[in-house]
């Protein structure tokens, strides 16, 4: 039986009416979620925790513990993990004794529509399978208001600001959201201690030292790096950051095939999806940077960490300015032409 992700988090008790659950996809930020709401509601159950590997090399071991009587709970909770159609033969030999006491809850990465073990789930009625796809602005949005309801003073642009900060990325949002939640313990909520819990000045800052460095726009760079601080120990955080919008980058050329004109398109195809006030940004960096600009850039920055890594006791920021100033030059001299 197929299941929607958002009616089992709406609630979880749907999941307990079946013998066992596969979940698969690439949204791990959903599985954790279900995970723990599954423990927080079973609290008079024992729970049992495998991954694949352990079942690979003890072939009765999830057969025993399903028969085994508990020392500490009438009723158990099997978690098992990074599931494949390896242990299939052992699943499906388990799910035939349909014992109600004991559910199995199997997770796993993206499962090909092949599969045996999706198959096994998707035809039986007595199991259920949810598909956990990837977030989009939309349930992200949901997500958070969800989690945040009982805080005064939560606004639209906190919520983006959340939401932006973490790369629509719900495992990220989450550990920003128990930040928070620690933090406004009389659940009051304020966009300025906000900024600061979340470090998203600092981040916001060099984001846009990037953007416009990217853009060739040495004026502002000029002027931006002489307002921020460049830290020794964010070093890392700024290399990481460039690398991540030039993989980006050239990934959104490759799905265009280097058509300038599909560049829009492919903006849509990307994952994880894009932040929409981000699109024009990324359009521009397209339209001022080639496939083998992006890789020489890729190349400059990895020697830049090897740099920063074996001599300590260089400045890092002088460093990191003259990779941004060198790469707003090259920006300057790029055409939109790719290879």
């Amino acid at each position: 039986m197929i299941l929607k992700s958002y009616i089992v988090e709406q609630n979880i008790d749907v999941l307990k009416t079946y013998q066992s659950v596969l979940m698969y996809g690439k949204n791990d930020g959903i599985k954790d979620d279900i995970k723990e709401k599954l423990k927080y509601t079973s609290t008079d159950t024992e729970t049992i925790i495998f991954f694949e590997e352990e079942l690979l090399k003890d072939k009765n071991i999830l057969y025993q513990n399903i028969n085994n009587e508990s020392l500490f709970s009438k009723k158990k909770i099997i978690f098992i993990h990074s599931v494949s159609d390896k242990i299939f033969d052992q699943v499906s030999e388990c799910l035939e004794g349909k014992k109600k006491d004991i559910k199995i809850y199997l997770f796993s990465e993206v499962l090909e529509k092949r599969s045996k073990l999706r198959s096994l789930f998707e035809k039986s009625k007595d199991v259920g399978i949810l598909p956990c796809y990837e977030d989009n602005e939309r349930t992200l949005i949901a997500y958070v208001n969800k989690e945040l309801k009982e805080f005064n003073g939560l606004t639209g642009e906190i919520v983006n600001l959340i939401i932006s900060n973490s790369r629509l990325d719900r495992k990220l949002i989450k550990n920003e959201l128990i930040k928070i939640k620690d933090f406004f313990l009389e659940k009051k909520i304020n966009k300025k201690e906000t900024l600061e819990l979340l470090n998203i000045k600092t981040n916001i800052t060099f984001d846009e030292i990037r953007d416009n460095a990217l853009n060739g726009n040495k004026k502002t760079i000029n002027k931006l790096l002489s307002q921020i601080d460049i830290l020794n120990e964010e070093t890392f955080f700024y290399l990481n950051n460039l690398s991540y919008r030039i993989i980006r980058l050239q990934e959104i050329i490759r799905i265009s095939e280097s058509d300038t004109n599909k560049y829009e398109q492919s903006l849509e195809k990307v994952k994880p999806p894009i932040f929409w006030k981000d699109k024009p940004i990324y359009i521009q960096q397209l339209r001022k940077w080639s496939l083998k600009g992006l890789t020489e850039l890729i190349t400059k920055i990895g020697e830049t960490e090897l740099l920063v890594k074996r001599n300590s006791y260089l400045r890092n920021d002088i460093i990191v300015k003259e990779l941004i100033i060198g790469l707003t030059n090259k920006a300057c001299a790029s055409t939109s032409s790719s290879s």
